[in-house]
């Protein structure tokens, strides 16, 4: 059986991944530049706190940032958008695991892809060469 979305249901589906698509890009791309400007030309802040957060920014690039911009941020927007991603993301995860627990095809889904597929990875390639198809060796 395959369902299609029509109408305001495909809409809205649609809003919503744009949406989140794009605050995601936002948040890899854009935000951690910011914290760190935001970071160095905050005037509230001395230099030896700013020496750590450039540093925590940098060496904990993909999670310093989201902490950074949630809390310790003096650019209002840059808070606020921060803080809106941790929502989402937050609702997301809440979402997937009331769905993983109340829809049993839903699991059964989850359980056969991971099976399927499983922890491991798996590398494509063409197969060596055999015989004389060897190269020579120095």
């Amino acid at each position: 059986m395959q369902e299609t979305l029509t109408g305001f249901a495909a809409l809205a589906l649609m809003g919503f991944v744009v949406g989140f698509g794009l605050l995601m890009l936002f948040m890899a791309l854009v935000q951690p530049i910011w914290s760190l400007v935001d970071c160095a030309i905050d005037p509230r802040r001395g230099a030896v706190g700013k020496v750590l957060w450039v540093l925590a920014l940098v060496l904990l690039w993909g999670v310093a940032n989201w902490f950074y911009g949630a809390f310790a941020a003096a650019n209002k927007a840059l808070r606020n958008l921060t803080r809106l991603a941790w929502v989402l993301g937050i609702g997301l995860a809440i979402a997937f695991a009331l769905m993983f627990h109340w829809h049993a095809e839903f699991r059964r889904d989850i359980e056969r892809q991971w099976h399927e597929h499983g922890p491991t990875l798996t590398v494509h390639s063409t197969p060596a060469a055999r015989g004389g198809d060897e190269p020579p060796q120095a």
